[in-house]
């Protein structure tokens, strides 16, 4: 009887210490890391820089983009090459007249677990054009990994409610 109450005792210890030696997810800290990683990408975007914006991405053939933009296709970007070629696609559309553009992300949505995360969030743009204020609202939803510390990019998916009295179509393509 001893030897089982010792035995039930030191397993007992074993399963603490294993659980205890575990380390904490500080789930606000990662929330933030998450959000500073979406708003720098955006940064990086505005600046058309698609060397820092490739940082911010998982570089693998499961990277995907769902992108709708007043038009009537649904265009689903997938493999990190494809997604990087629509980013500088997107970079090429240099438009002198936009100025002062800005983002404002607000309204997160944001769930971690272990290494990954997920986010849903408003995405505001503003630029002038020929002297005008222009507006235009997204909603963002982005799965996060997280590799050797950082967070990246894995999937994003960007529905935009421009300027226009555009409507999304029922249109998807798969490019």
């Amino acid at each position: 009887m001893k030897k089982t109450n010792c035995f039930l005792s030191l397993g007992l210890g074993i399963i603490v210490l294993i659980t205890s030696c575990q380390p904490k997810i500080d789930i606000e800290k990662e929330k933030a890391a998450v959000k500073v990683v979406l708003q720098d990408e955006t940064a990086a975007y505005i600046a058309m820089d698609i060397d820092k914006i490739s940082t911010y991405y998982v570089q693998d053939e499961f990277n995907t983009r769902l992108q709708q933009l007043c038009s009537e296709e649904l265009p689903i970007y997938s493999g990190w090459n494809k997604v990087k070629s629509y980013l500088e696609s997107g970079m090429k559309v240099n438009n002198p007249e936009y100025k002062n553009i800005k983002n404002l992300k607000d309204g997160f949505i944001i769930k971690i677990k272990d290494n990954c995360a997920w986010v849903v969030n408003k995405d505001i743009w503003t630029w002038e054009n020929n002297n005008n204020q222009i507006r235009g609202e997204g909603l963002q939803t982005t799965f996060m990994e997280k590799i050797d510390g950082s967070w990246k990019i894995s999937m994003m998916s960007y529905f935009y409610r421009g300027p226009s009295d555009s409507t999304p179509k029922d249109t998807t393509t798969v490019k």
